[in-house]
């Protein structure tokens, strides 16, 4: 008797891993990509890159959406749980529908959950072995909703390769020698590295769990790797395997002292606007960006100065060129006109100055 409930407990316990086993067999993303375009006079396009696992940071993903002008990044997972999906099959059957045309529905086998860099829940989607089905809410881009995006089984080749080799290499950590500005260490979210602390070296890096420890391998194995360490005050020490040792700390990002705001057509929306965004930060840099929902789309940027004279700001843009706001205060606005600004086309707004 006790060997029959022996053998049966041995058979639960099999059955249950193999349970276990069925349910984390789910589709493995690593250096994969999901496209979808449409023509419009030109190639609109939009896309995920999934990446392998980065240390220290997990696995990373990128979206690219609107020809690289919307990015979100974070990490994701996988997970094998059925998700409903509603979503047009293409651009052509969403073209060609009637207006208040119920969106087709369907269900995929697993869900993709995304994160932000501090592991928050940022959307999740349904996922099949060969389409990613966004109606997401929140991760979602201008002309790329209700979408379902095919993985591209040929990167290289494909109708997307500029947008792809278009990727922003977004930095997920910074440092900066307090006593030279020139050396710098940049992580990016691609695993990838920019080292001018010394030398100039590009290589592939990796990280402990917390962060604390980072390892830098150079691309070319005639250059120098690194290892950086975070010290309890927040500073980082750099020692690299010639022997250079070097203080860094973290660069932080300039923040917002002043805003002006407008409103800009969303292309191919009748009715439909966007925050048009002029931000003026406290390192004297000037941002213009037009903002849908949350998604943020860079139309311009530059640097600015307060002329005491007239209590003006006058702004030096890389498309616009200079800039000078007028009036006075509460009363203050900026006239931005710029001719080709994709997707925008011609831009002519009036920003009205945003009191705190």
């Amino acid at each position: 008797m006790k060997k029959l409930i022996s053998l049966l407990l041995c058979l639960a316990l099999s059955l249950s891993l193999v349970s276990v086993s069925f349910a984390e067999d789910v589709p493995n993303l690593a250096n994969t990509y999901y496209s979808y375009g449409y023509d419009v006079g030109f190639w609109m396009d939009y896309f995920f890159h999934f990446y392998d696992e980065v240390p220290g940071i997990g696995r990373v993903f990128y979206a690219g959406y609107a020809l690289n002008q919307i990015v979100y990044t974070g990490t994701y997972e996988v997970i094998a749980e059925e998700r409903a999906y509603q979503c047009w099959p293409d651009r052509a059957t969403s073209e060609a529908a009637e207006e208040g045309a119920e969106i087709p529905t369907g269900t995929a086998p697993y869900t993709v959950i995304f994160y932000d860099f501090d592991g928050n829940e940022i959307d999740r989607c349904a996922l099949d072995e060969t389409h990613l089905y966004n109606d997401m809410e929140t991760l979602t881009g201008i002309g790329g909703a209700n979408a379902v995006y095919d993985l591209d089984t040929d990167p290289e080749n494909s109708a997307f390769a500029k947008e792809y080799e278009g990727e922003q290499a977004v930095v997920v950590l910074s440092l900066v020698d307090p006593d030279d500005d020139t050396a710098t260490l940049e992580l990016k979210v691609n695993g990838k590295y920019d080292d001018l602390v010394v030398l100039y070296v590009e290589g592939t890096y990796s990280m402990n769990e917390d962060q604390t420890e980072i390892t830098l391998t150079p691309a070319d194995d005639s250059d120098p790797g690194a290892t950086v360490t975070k010290n309890e005050d927040g500073t980082y020490t750099y020692v690299s395997t010639d022997g250079d040792e070097v203080v860094l700390v973290e660069v932080k990002g300039a923040e917002v002292a002043y805003q002006l705001k407008g409103s800009i057509p969303v292309p191919g929306m009748d009715g439909v606007n966007a925050d048009l965004i002029c931000d003026l930060l406290d390192d004297n840099t000037a941002v213009i960006y037009a903002d849908f929902m949350g998604n943020r789309m860079d139309i311009d940027k530059g640097t600015y100065e307060i002329d005491m004279a007239t209590y003006s700001f006058v702004l030096h843009l890389e498309t616009a060129g200079d800039l000078t706001t007028e009036g006075y205060a509460a009363d203050m606005v900026l006239n931005y006109k710029a001719d080709n600004v994709d997707p925008f086309g011609a831009i002519e707004q009036t920003l009205a100055f945003v009191a705190e």
